[in-house]
């Protein structure tokens, strides 16, 4: 068999994985529902829910039951179908075949994390990592579903990169560990219980430094987003500025900085609001948003389109 190039892949392997990654994202909002709602503990057993295959009427146990429907009837088959139809389709494309296998061993650990989160009863650890290993499971998924569509990656700057251009690239990867960091650091506001800390913003009871311990941990993850904020803004700007990048680079450039721009208007609504669950919500939402935009910008920027696959399809 010949080598095969992008376009010769299947639409169907493209599409879920293209779902899958909208299932993660969709089960990631539900978990922030989880979160703000306080219904982390609302099944305190696992895999049932006090006992039973069903959750009892209580909102609590249906929000967090729900959580666990979606990861378990929705994200994980779709993550073991894409796994077994790439060792079985593209076991020779490595681009393929690896985040496919990472997807799945994300995923296996997400639901051994969320196990141990419940039965420790909500380790602020375990918390971290299950939310960590959830934002890794989307990025991998991300690069699966980009790779699929356009083909292999080149770890070379892109021609296209050129003059002030030549930066973004190098950047873009900066920025999007830097966001990476940014929802672990805002997961630690909620474990330490420092969300309620600050009764305004962008400054917290009128202090740019406060004193209580709360208080501290809620400003220091307001400064680290207003470090990070500036350096991502500026890094996307390199993105769609200019004439030499691709289309899609530059739309997805500015999509982008319209979503990190509306999470931090989310996250400052919240606290104007009394930290409405809503906002919260939201706030925690448009965070993976960004992180999935980004992701999908730095894999599409490395991305070779006429690039031909190094190995071939075994189907």
């Amino acid at each position: 068999m010949t080598a095969q190039n992008p376009g010769s892949f299947h639409n169907w392997f493209r599409n879920i994985a293209a779902i899958s990654v909208a299932a993660v994202f969709a089960l990631v909002i539900v978990g922030g529902i989880v979160r703000v709602t306080g219904s982390g503990l609302g099944c305190p057993d696992w895999p049932r829910c006090y006992g039973g295959i069903l959750p009892p009427a209580d909102t609590k146990a249906i929000i967090e039951f729900s959580h666990r429907v979606t990861a378990s009837l929705l994200v994980g088959p779709l993550i073991l179908f894409l796994f077994i139809a790439a060792w079985v389709k593209y076991r020779r494309e490595l681009w393929i075949l690896v985040p496919a296998t990472v997807s799945f061993g994300l995923v296996i650990a997400q639901a051994l994390l969320g196990r141990s989160t419940v039965l420790n009863e909500l380790s602020g650890t375990n918390v971290i990592a299950h939310l960590a290993v959830g934002e890794a499971l989307v990025a991998a998924l991300v690069v699966l579903a980009v790779v699929a569509f356009r083909g292999p990656l080149s770890l070379s700057i892109p021609s296209w990169a050129v003059g002030k251009t030549r930066r973004f690239p190098t950047l873009a990867v900066i920025a999007g560990v830097a966001v990476f960091l940014l929802l672990l650091s805002g997961s630690y506001v909620t474990i330490t219980g420092s969300t309620g800390a600050c009764f305004d913003w962008p400054l917290c009871q009128g202090d740019l430094l406060p004193e209580h311990r709360l208080q501290m941990i809620h400003m220091f993850h307001r400064y680290v987003a207003g470090f990070v904020g500036l350096f991502v803004l500026y890094s996307l700007h390199l993105g769609f500025r200019g004439r030499t990048q691709p289309f899609e680079i530059r739309v997805l450039s500015m999509i982008a900085t319209t979503l990190f721009l509306a999470q931090v208007i989310a996250g400052a609504g919240a606290v104007w609001t009394d930290f409405s669950q809503a906002l919260r919500a939201l706030h925690l939402a448009m965070a993976t948003a960004v992180w999935i935009s980004l992701s999908a910008l730095i894999i599409l920027t490395f991305s070779q389109p006429g690039r031909r696959w190094n190995g071939t399809s075994s189907g």
